[in-house]
């Protein structure tokens, strides 16, 4: 884990916190909300220079019903070199018994219950876990 970003998470996860309680669950029921989400208000700094770009993110999804998300969110910066973006990944199902996501909303629309945002914060803290930046090895 990246500690720059651990720091930002402790500092602002408590507006994705508020975000999750004022937002109807139909406005993230896809992971990529989620993400962009977590970038925009939890962890804008990429580094001590940069922001993401998380307009730019790339979503790569192979799967059908189920399979791995990967998102690929590159420094605000002119043409960011390979240790400028940063990769997270989670993996998704067809049914709220095998897909977290659906899990937690329980396929209702409206404002969560404070059990679902927790639940929503814990998925949202496992995001920031996975999150590396790329490297040539």
């Amino acid at each position: 884990m990246i500690l720059y970003i651990i720091k930002q998470w402790e500092e602002n996860k408590h507006k994705l916190e508020e975000y999750f309680r004022t937002t109807p669950q139909s406005e993230y029921e896809e992971y990529e909300t989620i993400v962009k989400k977590l970038f925009e208000l939890c962890i804008p700094e990429a580094n001590k220079y940069y922001s993401w770009d998380y307009d730019k993110m790339t979503v790569i999804d192979d799967g059908d019903y189920q399979g791995t998300l990967i998102f690929v969110i590159p420094f605000d910066a002119y043409q960011p070199d390979i240790e400028q973006y940063g990769i997270v990944d989670t993996y998704y199902g067809s049914c709220s018994g095998c897909d977290t996501l659906l899990g937690i909303s329980a396929y209702k629309t409206g404002l969560p219950s404070e059990n679902q945002i927790e639940q929503y914060m814990t998925l949202a803290l496992h995001l920031v876990q996975k999150l590396k930046t790329l490297k040539y090895e």
